[in-house]
């Protein structure tokens, strides 16, 4: 069920020529806040500016040379989609990527400039990923997951490596769930390799779809996936991805879209540092008292993407301020 010790050391061997390490950095501003000692991993200084890169590269490293030549195809709410076609250009492969039709323009130019062709369809990840799969199957290329691949979670697992070098001790991570491969990929390297560590989840109302297949005990699907936070959007998870979390996670909790922009807006304020609503979510779940931590821990969020658009930071600011005039 978890992902195997040695695919995630092997996925850290694979990646090393390719990625550096993320720095982890001590929040003062959250530490005196929560009375908790509050480090930020920041995966938004990956090359992509999302941890996104970690699984990509190492899935298509994974790839034979026979696969890597037919090319690659793959489908994501814009972070996924940017990694795919940061790896492949660096290894000379082909990529195809499917977007659904409202991604924003910001990550569909970055994907462009990466090489990767681009396709627009339906009005979700999951339309889109959808006829990734078919085309893949169709025309004999290697298909990509946004979650649900070994490889690309053990690729996502490897910043537990980095992290338990980086700190001599770590209490708690909180991370953020979309399809749940980053937090599969992180419960695994914990269970293996810092067994002590609690891992928690947090999702987005509006984007719930772990916390509600939790309580309902089987997986369930979104109708449509309403919240701020995009790159949350896959509206259902993974089999092996729900067994994982369902099972090894020390809990799941949801914050609202407002509770995620303050949080977003306090880190922009506070610490100069941009992240997507699917990042700072983690950092309202901590403020809010969702997730209980004990004084002088060592909490880590983790800074999952900052591949979000200026205009609409501006409009929730504003936004922000209209409710406190």
């Amino acid at each position: 069920m978890l992902i195997e010790k040695y695919e995630i050391e092997l996925a850290a061997k694979r990646i090393e020529p390719y990625l550096l390490p993320t720095p982890v950095i001590l929040s003062r501003y959250f530490t005196a806040k929560l009375h908790a000692n509050l480090y930020l991993k920041l995966e938004t200084l990956q090359p992509t500016n999302s941890f996104k890169v970690r699984g990509a590269t190492n899935a298509i490293l994974s790839l034979s040379e026979t696969q890597r030549k037919k090319g690659v195809v793959s489908a994501s709410a814009g972070n996924h989609g940017m990694a795919v076609a940061l790896a492949a250009m660096k290894l000379g492969i082909p990529a195809i990527i499917y977007l659904p039709e409202k991604t924003p323009k910001v990550k569909l130019e970055r994907i462009a400039r990466l090489g990767a062709k681009i396709v627009l369809h339906g009005d979700s990840w999951d339309d889109a990923n959808e006829l990734a799969m078919q085309v893949a199957q169709n025309e004999g290329r290697a298909y990509i997951p946004a979650f649900d691949h070994l490889q690309v979670m053990a690729g996502q697992g490897t910043m537990v490596l980095e992290l338990i070098k980086q700190l001599p001790r770590v209490d708690a991570i909180v991370v953020s769930i979309g399809g749940g491969g980053l937090i599969s990929g992180i419960i695994s390297a914990v269970k293996h390799f810092s067994p002590a560590t609690r891992v928690y989840g947090v999702e987005t109302e509006g984007a719930n779809r772990l916390y509600l297949s939790r309580a309902a005990n089987k997986i369930i699907e979104l109708p449509a996936i309403t919240s701020v936070a995009e790159s949350l959007g896959a509206k259902k998870t993974g089999i092996r991805q729900f067994e994982i979390i369902t099972k090894y996670v020390n809990d799941l909790v949801v914050v609202s879209d407002d509770e995620a922009i303050q949080a977003l807006l306090e880190l922009l304020q506070e610490e100069k540092l941009l992240v997507e609503p699917a990042a700072s979510c983690c950092i309202a779940a901590l403020t809010t008292g969702k997730i209980p931590v004990a004084k002088n821990e060592t909490i880590v969020a983790i800074m999952c993407g900052a591949n979000v658009a200026l205009e609409r930071v501006v409009e929730w600011y504003e936004a922000e301020k209209c409710k406190v005039s």
